[in-house]
């Protein structure tokens, strides 16, 4: 007889990372991160929409509000449109979306009409033959401090980094970096500091440009010879007195670069996590607003924002008085987004089971054949007459959950919020996609070699991983 694990398409032992980091770009996690990326009917439609919103919107803001609570993955869908834009995975990213995209009845009640393979298929050719780039990052990955101006700082840092400058000093970018690229001699003076003075410049730019400035402005000089290399020494030395600013450097620096560009051309920086780097900062919080402001009305809607951010003010801080005093600021800022998407934890069972329990064909085979040996004495051992915490309810229920019973996931869900609000876990453990999807497949893992037949059951979540997330007061209790 089989056991669990020859029932799954994938194998159960297999890592499974619920926690997505936009920075790892590690060509096995970019497989992983399509491959598995489950797609729900708001999910398709709320990708559908921003596709097309950065490709075809020619007026009005262009930023982009991506909110959601904690674990409902904000960061896995911002990476999954860096993968439909990015020509390297775009033909598989947009390959697993049409595989979605068919099963998507858009003549159900509440669903988008325009939501059609054929429909895709223009959108998806429609971008693949315009120009996109994309910039992602986190922006606490990114933290500049400096006093005030500080995300400006982060874009222009990001935007250099992007153009093949110096992603920490912005003077040393835009003064000496960025005229030699212009003159086609960037790559050739990386090479000459290498050669000549046996430093690497991409890895130790500011560092080399510290203590050998003037050695380094000479050999600049030798590629472009207008340079004048007294005011840049000055300058370079004094990097205080380097202007930056939304309207003095960032808006100029992408407007030049949008000038070589065809009006088809757009770019979308997408930020994960800007409301927890603001947090309860209201400089910070103004900052941002004026950066959308202005790139929306400046950048002819070919620079656009996206950025994610915590549902509600109270998941970034707990204190109660700087929540109130700041709800108004965030409230205002949500005005310079025209496009607003919500991720909600709804599907957290659903996409868990798809993504942990799928089953092969074989799998699915023997699955129909034990429901249809064993049906009365499924649906009378798991009968549940209740509107939240229900059993098997017919065989694609059955194939779908088994060997787990769709109750428990609604219920291990609950127990998480309860133990949270009782403090008997850490915080990070909360009712939502990561930490269901975390339970279930190191459960899923402890029951693999079980025959066929066996349920798991509830108790069985109580195990090692459960355990090491408990606070001492949870373990004590």
């Amino acid at each position: 007889m089989e056991t669990l694990a020859e029932l799954y398409a994938k194998s159960i032992d297999r890592p499974i990372n619920p926690a997505v980091v936009v920075s790892n770009n590690k060509q096995e996690t970019v497989n992983a991160e399509i491959d598995e990326y489950i797609f729900t009917n708001d999910l398709i439609e709320n990708l559908d929409t921003i596709l097309h919103t950065v490709s075809t919107k020619k007026s009005g803001k262009t930023g982009i509000w991506i909110s959601g609570y904690y674990g409902s993955g904000k960061s896995h869908f911002i990476k999954f449109i860096h993968y439909c834009l990015n020509p390297n995975t775009s033909n598989t990213a947009f390959d697993k979306l049409l595989k979605a995209v068919n099963n998507y009845d858009p003549t159900k009640a509440g669903n988008n009409e325009n939501i059609t393979p054929s429909n895709l298929a223009l959108l998806r050719k429609q971008i693949q033959n315009a120009q996109f780039d994309n910039i992602m990052f986190n922006v606490e990955d990114e933290t500049d401090d400096g006093k005030g101006e500080r995300l400006t700082r982060i874009f222009l840092n990001m935007f250099n980094k992007f153009r093949g400058y110096n992603p920490n000093d912005i003077p040393l970018a835009l003064l000496l970096e960025k005229p030699l690229d212009k003159k086609g001699k960037l790559d050739t003076f990386k090479q000459l500091v290498t050669q000549e003075m046996g430093h690497d410049w991409d890895t130790n730019a500011a560092q080399i440009a510290s203590f050998e400035l003037e050695n380094i402005l000479q050999l600049a000089q030798t590629l472009a010879p207008e340079l004048d290399i007294v005011a840049l020494h000055n300058k370079l030395t004094h990097p205080d007195s380097f202007k930056v600013g939304i309207n003095a450097t960032l808006i100029p620096e992408l407007k030049e670069f949008l000038a070589t560009k065809s009006p088809n051309y757009r770019l979308l920086f997408l930020v994960d996590e800007v409301s927890q780097y603001i947090g309860t900062n209201k400089e910070i919080l103004l900052n941002f607003q004026n950066i959308i402001e202005r790139v929306s009305e400046d950048c002819n809607n070919q620079v656009w924002i996206a950025c994610t951010a915590q549902q509600t003010i109270e998941d970034v801080s707990k204190n109660t008085n700087i929540v109130s005093s700041v709800e108004d600021e965030f409230g205002k800022i949500l005005g310079r987004f025209d496009t607003r998407i919500s991720l909600q934890s709804n599907d957290s069972a659903y996409i868990t089971q798809k993504r942990v329990l799928d089953k092969n064909s074989n799998g699915s085979r023997i699955l129909s054949e034990l429901y249809h040996d064993k049906i009365e004495y499924i649906q009378n051992q798991f009968k549940l007459n209740h509107d939240l915490y229900k059993g098997y309810q017919n065989e694609d229920s059955f194939v779908l959950s088994y060997p787990f019973v769709p109750y428990q996931f609604k219920l291990i869900s609950d127990v998480f919020e309860a133990f949270q609000q009782l403090q008997f876990v850490v915080k990070q453990i909360k009712d939502n996609e990561r930490s269901i999807l975390s339970i279930t497949h190191f459960t899923g893992k402890l029951c693999a070699n079980q025959k066929v037949g066996y349920f798991v059951p509830f108790d069985a979540f109580f195990n090692q991983q459960m355990q090491t997330n408990l606070t001492h007061r949870g373990s004590k209790s």
